[in-house]
C-alpha cells in the first residue's frame, strides 16, 4: 500500500494503485449518474481499458491521480487528478470523481480538492490550478467557489448533454489566492 501524499480531517489521498482497478471502480465509472458529468462516460469502459488508462497515468509525470481514501476505514471513495502539468508556466487542471455514493455532497470531495490544491501549490510549486465544469452542474461550481475558485470564463453552448448544449464553465484558483485563504 502506497504512503498518503496529503492527509486531511477525514481523507487522505495516496497514489492510485493497480490493485484499485477493480470491479468497483469500473462499476464507478459505468455508472451514468456517477458519470454524467465526465467526459468518459460516453460508452461502456472495460477492465482492460481501464488499466490501460491507470499504466498510462503511471508512465506521464505531466499527469498525477491520487486515490481519495476515508482516514477511519480506508476505504477508496473516489479519485482526484492534477492533469497536464505544465512545470514552465506553472499551472495544471483539476479533475475529481467520488465514485462512492453514500459519500456525495458530504464534504469529502471538498477536503480532497483543498489537500490537492496544498500539494499543488506548496509541494510543487504551481501557480495556478484551473478547471472545467458543465454550467448546469450548480452543485460543483457552488463547491469550487466556496473552496476560492473563480469563473475566469465561459464558453457559450459548447457541451452536449442530455440533448442539448450547454457551456462550459472555466474556473480557476491562484496560489495566492489559495494561501490568502487556507495559510
Amino acid at each position: 500500500m502506497s504512503v498518503p501524499y496529503r492527509i486531511g480531517q477525514r481523507v487522505y489521498l495516496r497514489p492510485l494503485e493497480k490493485s484499485d482497478i477493480n470491479k468497483r471502480y469500473l462499476a464507478w465509472i459505468n455508472d451514468s449518474e456517477i458519470g454524467k458529468f465526465l467526459e468518459v462516460n460516453l460508452f461502456p469502459t472495460t477492465k482492460n481499458e481501464l488499466l490501460d488508462y491507470y499504466k498510462q497515468i503511471k508512465r506521464n509525470r505531466t499527469n498525477l491521480i491520487f486515490a481519495i481514501v476515508t482516514k477511519d476505514k480506508n476505504r477508496h471513495i473516489g479519485n482526484i487528478k492534477l492533469g497536464d502539468i505544465n512545470y514552465i508556466h506553472r499551472y495544471a487542471d483539476l479533475g475529481i470523481m467520488i465514485g462512492e455514493k453514500d459519500f456525495l455532497g458530504k464534504g469529502y470531495g471538498r477536503e480532497a480538492v483543498l489537500l490537492l490544491l496544498d500539494y499543488a501549490f506548496n509541494r510543487l510549486n504551481l501557480n495556478k490550478v484551473i478547471l472545467a465544469v458543465y454550467s448546469n452542474h450548480k452543485i460543483a461550481i457552488k463547491c469550487y467557489s466556496r473552496i476560492g475558485f473563480k469563473i475566469e470564463g465561459r464558453i457559450k453552448d459548447l457541451l452536449y448533454f442530455q440533448g442539448k448544449y450547454v457551456d462550459k464553465v472555466l474556473m480557476g484558483i491562484s496560489r495566492s489566492e489559495f494561501n490568502k485563504l487556507y495559510k
